[in-house]
């Protein structure tokens, strides 16, 4: 989505999913934000509190945003922090675009590369979560080609 956008026309064009994901995104920096200026933190200082947080099941949000994230890194609280800085609400919408033409199998297919990537991951971290394997794929491609952290659960459950 271009960034000259207009953000409620794009709002209107979300399906239910990406809805959740925008308004979860919404909670988490709020909470973030809340955090860092009531307890006169820095801004990173308050994303590693409010990401720890939230994976021990503490953070300042709405519980509904556990069943949309199932974790969340300080790392992803502060791109989240920064494209709402340069785009406002537009930048915390998805960005499918070419992505959202993918399939499953076109990510996780039998010989991709992902595919071998996390599964050499998998089978030196067995307990990892999909947030820790996520990561781990994002250090091995570029951001166009990575999944989203949705994909990557689906791709950890069929491998349960």
């Amino acid at each position: 989505m271009s960034s000259d956008r207009d953000p409620l026309s794009a709002l209107g064009e979300l399906e239910d999913g990406g809805f959740r994901r925008l308004t979860a995104r919404l909670a988490l920096l709020r909470a973030y934000a809340r955090h860092r200026d009531d307890e006169g933190l820095s801004d990173a200082q308050a994303q590693d509190d409010i990401a720890e947080a939230y994976e021990e099941g503490a953070a300042d949000v709405p519980g509904w945003t556990y069943d949309v994230y199932d974790s969340v890194t300080a790392r992803t609280l502060r791109r989240w922090a920064g494209q709402f800085r340069e785009e406002g609400l537009s930048g915390l919408i998805d960005r499918h675009g070419r992505r959202s033409q993918r399939s499953y199998d076109s990510y996780f297919g039998a010989g991709s590369e992902l595919r071998k990537i996390a599964l050499y991951y998998i089978a030196d971290h067995p307990d990892c979560t999909s947030t820790e394997l996520r990561e781990e794929l994002a250090r091995h491609v570029d951001e166009d080609d990575l999944p989203t952290l949705r994909t990557v659960q689906r791709f950890l459950s069929k491998m349960s």
